[in-house]
């Protein structure tokens, strides 16, 4: 399947409609709809159910894991194409990182980028889970993520561990000091990362607690504006301290609430020269 037909299929499901995608890829609808069939026919099953009385486009269970991986797919062959574009020129690192962790890779990468000047970088942004699969789908070549995570299917390298903070706003009626027990936060209203929920649910569990989960959230910036209007106590890793301006912040004195960031690689796959030269670079930093 070709980009263009990749982006046609994502332009009909974006516009709601044959005669708003046809609009938006100036082109005719006879056109596009041709070119769905070629896409239809590579595939080899129907992507949209089709139908008489249907008020709207519908994807078929096929058309729905093309829409899930198509975005992927797109800046795959991009990246290919601009890599490929460079081979002899310069080298490129296909980088995953998450929010929290650029600050923990940037050291290495300013070595890096000292002892090798041509290498250049595409980076992805995104959560864990998302830079994990786009790793294993071969979009990246490395990436930094952080635990909780099955890591069976990668090669890794352990980069920092920290502790889980507690943040609350400087009114609420915490215990004073700079850690807490996890015994402190029973019967306090919480708002947990829901990336988090399992590991602070299990740690409560292990000391005969029950946490009182006021609100689970995906987004750091949505725990601290609960946190800063004084209705719950934010818990999330050490690194995400930036983020908390204004806030009191307490180290949870609960060493099985510690994540780790790792930095991961495919197992299956032997390193290119430029992955191969990262790797020996954070090899040397362990035996200086």
């Amino acid at each position: 399947m070709t980009d263009m037909e990749i982006e046609t299929f994502l332009t009909v499901l974006r516009s709601g409609s044959m005669t708003a995608a046809a609009q938006a890829l100036y082109i005719t609808q006879p056109t596009l709809s041709a070119r769905l069939q070629t896409l239809e026919d590579e595939v080899g099953t129907p992507l949209f159910v089709r139908g008489k009385g249907l008020r709207r486009l519908e994807l078929t269970e096929a058309g729905r894991l093309l829409y899930d991986r198509a975005s992927d797919l797109l800046r795959y062959a991009g990246a290919t194409r601009q890599e490929v574009a460079e081979a002899g020129k310069r080298r490129v690192l296909r980088l995953g990182l998450t929010s929290t962790t650029v600050g923990t890779l940037m050291p290495y990468l300013s070595r890096f980028c000292r002892r090798y000047p041509e290498v250049r970088f595409q980076v992805q942004d995104g959560s864990t889970f998302t830079l994990y699969h786009a790793l294993l789908e071969g979009i990246l070549d490395v990436s930094v993520v952080r635990t909780p995570l099955q890591l069976d299917e990668v090669s890794f390298r352990l980069l920092q561990r920290e502790p889980m903070l507690a943040a609350s706003s400087p009114e609420a009626p915490m215990p004073a000091g700079a850690s807490l027990p996890l015994s402190a936060l029973a019967g306090r209203p919480l708002i947990l990362y829901r990336r988090y929920e399992a590991l602070i649910r299990g740690a409560f569990r292990r000391q005969g607690l029950e946490p009182e989960v006021l609100c689970l959230c995906d987004d750091a910036r949505d725990a601290m504006l609960w946190a800063r209007a004084g209705l719950a106590t934010a818990l999330f890793p050490q690194s995400m301290s930036s983020q908390c301006a204004g806030l009191r912040l307490q180290t949870l004195e609960e060493p099985s609430l510690e994540t780790q960031s790792v930095l991961i690689w495919k197992k299956d796959r032997r390193p290119g020269p430029v992955l191969q030269d990262f790797l020996t670079l954070l090899a040397e930093e362990d035996e200086g």
